[in-house]
């Protein structure tokens, strides 16, 4: 399917206030100026459906896994195309998640009984970010909102000037978020107000979306949309390290674009990124210091486990590499142009979504498919969270699911 890009504010100030919200439409893999020309995806719209080649039709395939799903709820309206970063989230108990027409829902995550529901009023665009006894959503409007993870009461409310489009980290003290306008932000937990700020340069054109700051210990690691990658102190924002994991090179911004849009993933004293039209690296989380390289371009992201680092590429092919030297073991083509999330590690398999509902679980030793099941009417938004021994989708139908793996076997 397509991966969206939008006109940065600086681009845009000569156009107006509605060239800064234009946002345009890419296939993926199709980058040279002349390829979009000849094409059946054009780059400022959708271009030839006769002639753009379509997403991979699925076939049928012997399960070994017997798949169950649990319970489904409705969070809010449909948000279909808006590409949002709304994602459920959980506190070991209850999973939170919030729909772009302002409502929010915390549910029981065994039994998805609906514990509380609020409405906001805002256009929810991002999160929430849970911790500290908060879940922390970002809106279009350039908004950051608070509630109490108990009740919902909302704690508090600050406009932050910018578009938020990938959930917040909450801390004990901070809550650090990522905006459009190029800048990752911390704000106090108690009342929202600034604690620190820094910025990156923002390139002309940027993909739609943001990668969410993911904490580990005392620093905060995010990507950036000029494609660099950095390390921050969470109580002052000060720099620890900062690296490009891809240079912009090219005759047109097309061509030069290499947005780290996806999430970061950290395990132990490994800091895993990719980026569109760029690499997956492994990262040293104390100096910075890249461990191992692989050429790659994602704009869905990567999941990882104790073994292995997963990737969506821009394809939608699903590849796994080896988590200590980054060599490639498989790559799972079925799914192509399927605008599959990034993986995640479910119990003996990976899952991933697509953007009709299905989800996948592949074999993580070679990439075969083990189970497969529709959890929703439209497209699974954000990679599935899995807490426990389950596994929780949003999708753009305005809908949260659950499903468990009944028995494993082959």
């Amino acid at each position: 399917m397509n991966a969206t890009l939008t006109m940065s504010p600086v681009a845009a100030r000569n156009d107006g206030p509605a060239a800064a919200r234009r946002s345009v439409w890419l296939c993926p893999g199709l980058l040279a100026a002349a390829t979009l020309a000849l094409g059946g995806c054009g780059l400022f719209g959708g271009g030839d459906d006769d002639t753009a080649e379509q997403p991979a039709e699925l076939t049928a395939f012997d399960s070994s896994l017997r798949v169950r799903r649990i319970w489904r709820n409705r969070v809010g309206d449909a948000t279909e195309r808006l590409r949002l970063g709304l994602r459920p989230a959980t506190d070991g108990t209850m999973i939170f998640a919030g729909a772009h027409d302002g409502n929010v829902v915390s549910l029981d995550a065994e039994t998805g009984r609906r514990a509380w529901s609020v409405e906001t009023d805002l256009p929810l665009a991002a999160g929430p970010g849970v911790g500290a006894g908060l879940i922390v959503f970002g809106t279009n409007d350039g908004d950051l909102i608070a509630l109490g993870a108990e009740d919902g009461t909302e704690r508090w409310r600050v406009a932050v000037g910018s578009e938020v489009l990938a959930p917040p980290a909450v801390t004990a003290s901070v809550v650090i978020y990522r905006s459009v306008d190029g800048r990752l932000r911390g704000a106090s937990s108690e009342d929202g107000t600034p604690v620190w700020s820094v910025e990156q340069s923002l390139p002309p054109l940027t993909l739609r979306g943001n990668t969410a700051p993911y904490v580990a210990g005392q620093v905060v690691i995010s990507g950036f949309s000029n494609g660099r990658v950095g390390a921050y102190d969470v109580s002052s924002g000060e720099r620890v390290w900062d690296l490009a994991l891809a240079n912009a090179t090219g005759r047109n911004e097309l061509e030069r674009l290499v947005d780290v849009s996806a999430g970061l993933q950290v395990v132990g004293n490994d800091v895993y990124a990719v980026g569109y039209q760029g690499r997956a690296l492994g990262i040293d989380l104390r100096n910075g210091i890249v461990i191992w390289q692989q050429d790659m371009s994602s704009h869905a992201g990567l999941g990882v486990d104790l073994n292995n680092v997963y990737v969506t590429s821009d394809v939608d092919a699903v590849v796994a590499l080896d988590r200590q030297a980054g060599t490639p073991i498989w790559s799972q083509e079925a799914l192509r142009l399927r605008d599959v999330t990034a993986p995640t590690r479910h119990g003996q398999a990976v899952v991933v979504g697509d953007f009709e509902g299905y989800l996948h679980w592949l074999d993580p030793n070679d990439g075969r498919f083990l189970a497969r099941t529709r959890a929703a009417s439209d497209r699974i938004s954000a990679a599935p969270l899995v807490s426990g021994l389950n596994v929780y989708v949003q999708a753009d139908d305005g809908s949260v699911a659950a499903f468990e793996v009944v028995n494993e076997s082959g």
